[in-house]
């Protein structure tokens, strides 16, 4: 003979109960909600322009194609191609920053994007001496397709003048230490540019 014996659970554990699902739920719910209501009223502005960036899938698929293909046609590790879905653009000059997607959908993207892009010490190409940049020339290839005709004499980026900051493409930078550029180039047929790593010819990435 089998017996089976069934748990007696009080009214009062019931109610516990029901109330620490409901609270958690709450809580969740209130996460949730915080998070839409701060992607859809938090601003982030350009740093060149100072205007709101807007979202990468802003950008006409012709045009991201043709960002992706400049990208792989480089065939660099330092710049490899992105997910555009997760980038921002600056409307007013075409500048895509990416990886700046919060896990909330919305935009951060403020100077240290220099930094993350490539660690170093930056300053603006137009601060250099005609002999530094003569010294700088001869650790590369070539500087073509980046800003070195129209520069800021600002050695710090952020620092930057309205009419260097809307030149195309935009400013090139030199860290100091390394002289790695970090340099705005346009994107062929269309008016985006994207932020290209370029490593002295003596140095070698392995």
């Amino acid at each position: 003979m089998i017996s089976s014996h069934l748990a007696v659970v009080n009214y009062p554990e019931l109610v516990y109960f029901g109330a620490a699902i409901l609270i958690v739920f709450l809580v969740l719910f209130a996460g949730f909600w915080f998070g839409w209501w701060l992607s859809r009223h938090q601003t982030t502005l350009s740093p060149y322009s100072g205007m709101p960036l807007r979202k990468g899938t802003d950008i006409s698929y012709m045009s991201v194609e043709k960002v992706l293909r400049f990208l792989y046609d480089l065939q660099e590790y330092d710049n490899r191609m992105f997910d555009l879905n997760r980038a921002a653009v600056c409307r007013e000059t075409g500048r895509i920053f990416p990886e700046c997607i919060t896990w909330y959908g919305y935009i951060k993207v403020d100077w240290s994007f220099l930094q993350k892009r490539f660690p170093g010490r930056f300053v603006s190409w137009g601060s250099l001496t005609e002999d530094q940049k003569r010294e700088i020339q001869k650790l590369h290839h070539s500087l073509a397709g980046f800003q070195t005709d129209f520069s800021s004499p600002h050695s710090i980026p952020r620092m930057i003048e309205p009419q260097y900051a809307f030149a195309k493409p935009g400013p090139l930078y030199v860290d100091v230490d390394s002289k790695v550029l970090v340099g705005w180039k346009c994107v062929p047929d269309t008016e985006l540019e994207v932020l290209i790593i370029q490593r002295p010819k003596t140095v070698r990435n392995y």
